[in-house]
């Protein structure tokens, strides 16, 4: 079954039936809701889940949108759960088991989780900004030295805050019976890179957590020379339990899949069989490039 993030219709549904029934129409059944939807919308979004007319695969934390966030500002990355200050860190954790407890009742097998930052001077985006301006070949090979030395400087007390925020986060989770999907990500100075997550794995070795891998993500880490698409497919595929699905050209992600560059037979090949396969569309993909997009994955024998 590959199901689609509500992304692709939330920005601008005013009601669940406007959330939910273009996504029918594309002849899709299953979906991950992520953290645009706000309490109201998804009061109004239970009646038809529950009718079953769709089925929740998984749960984009931090969902829904937690009270008091403007919707303008809703994001996975609201709170930081590598934040050194003791406040937003515990904001974020309460939040993240609010997730977990909504993923409960929809019974949605995983939690998909941003783990924040390591914070540093450098601006987030300066080797995306490089490479959209054309100025890669001559001045992101140095940039991209600059920003994995000084993530490593300032990373220890940003990872310990991880772990101890996953410690309470492990053991709810387990509680309740729901997977968190620790998250690849699109920046560098993001939790985790490829060596954090097999140190995350392997402390949480035996718990509800495992590997989400984005597939855009990754393709925009191996454009900008940081690591291997494959590599990370390789190293974690044994405890991969869900991908977002979608295409990219260079760092141009979010793109319907088929419509891009990456290799989607070769990702197959390291997805478990009962890997939650969601596809995360960009708002304007149409009804047509959502469909296609389906038919091209399944052609591909997801």
């Amino acid at each position: 079954m590959i199901g689609l993030s509500t992304v692709w219709t939330s920005a601008a549904a005013r009601s669940g039936e406007s959330l939910l029934q273009p996504i029918l129409d594309a002849g899709i059944t299953a979906v991950e809701l992520e953290y645009r939807i706000t309490p109201q919308l998804y009061h109004e979004l239970l009646p038809i889940i529950r009718g079953q007319a769709i089925r929740v695969l998984s749960i984009h934390n931090y969902f829904p949108l937690p009270e008091g966030v403007p919707s303008e500002q809703a994001s996975g990355d609201y709170f930081s759960l590598a934040s050194l200050n003791r406040e937003e860190r515990q904001q974020g954790v309460t939040s993240t088991i609010r997730t977990l407890e909504t993923a409960h009742e929809l019974e949605a097998r995983a939690v998909v989780l941003h783990l924040g930052r390591v914070e540093t001077e450098l601006p987030k985006d300066g080797l995306q900004q490089l490479y959209r301006e054309g100025r890669w070949d001559d001045e992101g090979q140095a940039l991209l030295t600059r920003e994995r030395e000084e993530r490593a400087r300032h990373r220890a007390p940003h990872l310990d805050a991880v772990l101890f925020s996953l410690d309470t986060l492990s053991k709810r989770a387990e509680q309740l019976g729901v997977i968190l999907g620790i998250e690849n990500r699109f920046y560098l100075r993001e939790i985790p890179d490829k060596e954090e997550v097999g140190i995350i794995l392997d402390r949480f070795q035996g718990s509800p957590i495992g590997y989400w891998h984005d597939t855009g993500h990754a393709a925009a880490f191996e454009t900008l020379g940081i690591c291997s698409h494959e590599e990370l497919l390789r190293l974690y595929s044994p405890a991969l339990v869900g991908t977002h699905l979608h295409d990219a050209r260079g760092i141009d992600d979010h793109r319907p899949p088929g419509q891009g560059e990456i290799d989607f037979a070769m990702v197959r090949r390291y997805l478990p069989d009962n890997a939650i396969k969601i596809m995360e569309i960009r708002q304007r993909a149409t009804g047509q490039e959502v469909r296609d997009a389906l038919a091209f994955l399944k052609k591909t024998g997801y």
